[in-house]
């Protein structure tokens, strides 16, 4: 019977039944000893290099006899894990020779790190019309990528190379299989590829960027949209980096395809909407509102921190006559104050003639009053003579559909 060691995330021994792991009595310099040799399996060690990587914090004046009490209970650890098995002397054995140890991997023991490694030179060897075949190679070796190699030690400084090395073999193995699938115009496979590979590495731009160009070639432009939006806030929260320019880029390609899909779908929607100034607010027809609105909806039922809709409202005095000219001078200054009080990402549309929408992303609810205040005073200075008073109602974007029903289109 087989062993199988798992190290590419969560650690684990096991055999076709059971966990051996579940019924040890673990210790963590016992298993870390483990790991050590798991990770240089085969290879012969100076007793003072394992020292030198696992007992630097150890309080004992004899090292050496630490870690020979260690590989003893390591010994023992490993002939009971083989006793469970027929072929015993095919698993794992400590040996020492001229003051080296090494951990002797037999033939029926495998580790994941050997069969993510032979699956991507399997692909790697394969011929320019395997494509279908090299694919599914890579996609094997990708699928045994749980996470972080040895996850459980975050920090030994011996596994950063190791880790290093086979997070970077993981990314380039993506890199290779989503070429291999735009080839084959595999679009969903990839889609579903990078949204798994997120789960592991969700700071990783190019898996992004993979994913987005994904759902564009299979006409998900709305869904490439949100992860775009996803991502960029997800970048700056997390990491407090802003997008880079290969993302600037992606967006606009996300923009160009949704526009090209509205104009064929609905062509008026080329004259309605309108762009606003690219360092503040986005102004939109009523229909593209609707649109982000929704986007923005599923977005908050995930995220901790709020989206709001405000509701803007002309409030005339009664003997104030609303003519005309004088209601397009209000949506004239209005749309100069809200493209210059908002931030590049809200978005604002005229509902009709005395309403405007906003769409306000990620606030928190102790910053609202300061956006009114900033509205209305922006307001009033931009034109004295002609100012006209204003209500604001805000509410969070879950809780918002009595506004967006209450309104009245034009």
């Amino acid at each position: 019977m087989k062993l199988y060691i798992d190290t590419l995330g969560r650690f684990d021994i096991r055999d076709d039944k059971k966990s051996h792991l579940s019924e040890t009595a673990r210790t963590y310099r016992l298993f870390k000893l483990f790991q050590y040799f798991i990770t240089f399996k085969n290879r012969k060690i100076l007793a003072e290099t394992i020292m030198d990587h696992l007992l630097t914090d150890s309080e004992t004046d004899d090292p050496k006899n630490v870690l020979r009490t260690q590989i003893f209970r390591l010994r023992q650890l490993l002939k009971k894990m083989e006793s469970h098995h027929d072929d015993q002397g095919a698993h794992l054995n400590v040996v020492f020779t001229n003051g080296n140890y090494c951990l002797e991997i037999g033939p029926s023991v495998q580790v994941d790190v050997d069969r993510f490694q032979h699956l991507i030179q399997q692909g790697d060897n394969r011929k320019p019309d395997e494509l279908r075949k090299a694919a599914d190679d890579y996609l094997a070796a990708l699928s045994l990528y749980k996470g972080t190699y040895l996850a459980e030690n975050p920090y030994e400084v011996w596994l950063v190379p190791i880790r290093n090395y086979y997070q970077r073999l993981y990314i380039k193995t993506i890199d290779k299989t989503v070429d291999i699938l735009n080839e084959l115009e595999a679009y969903d496979e990839i889609i579903s590829l990078c949204e798994k590979a997120l789960e592991i590495e969700p700071y990783e731009e190019s898996i992004h960027l993979h994913l987005m160009r994904g759902m564009l070639r299979s006409g998900k432009s709305k869904s490439a949209l949100w992860h775009y939006e996803y991502t960029e806030q997800l970048l700056k929260k997390e990491l407090g980096v802003e997008p880079s320019p290969i993302m600037k880029e992606m967006l606009r390609k996300i923009q160009s395809h949704f526009i090209e899909k509205v104009n064929l779908d609905i062509p008026i929607m080329d004259e309605k909407f309108v762009e606003g100034p690219d360092t503040g607010a986005l102004k939109c027809d009523d229909e593209m509102f609707k649109f982000l609105y929704n986007i923005h909806k599923r977005q908050s039922q995930r995220d901790k921190e709020k989206d709001y809709i405000c509701l803007i409202t002309l409030k005339s005095p009664e003997n104030f006559p609303q003519e005309q000219k004088q209601m397009q001078h209000w949506m004239t200054d209005m749309e100069v104050v809200l493209s210059e009080s908002l931030r590049k990402g809200d978005v604002f549309t005229f509902w009709n003639d005395t309403q405007i929408l906003l769409l306000l992303h990620r606030v928190k609810e102790t910053g609202l009053k300061t956006l009114e205040s900033r509205i209305k005073r922006n307001l009033f200075e931009t034109n004295r003579k002609r100012y006209m008073e204003i209500k604001m109602q805000f509410h969070p974007i879950t809780d918002s559909q009595h506004i967006m029903s209450g309104t009245s289109a034009r």
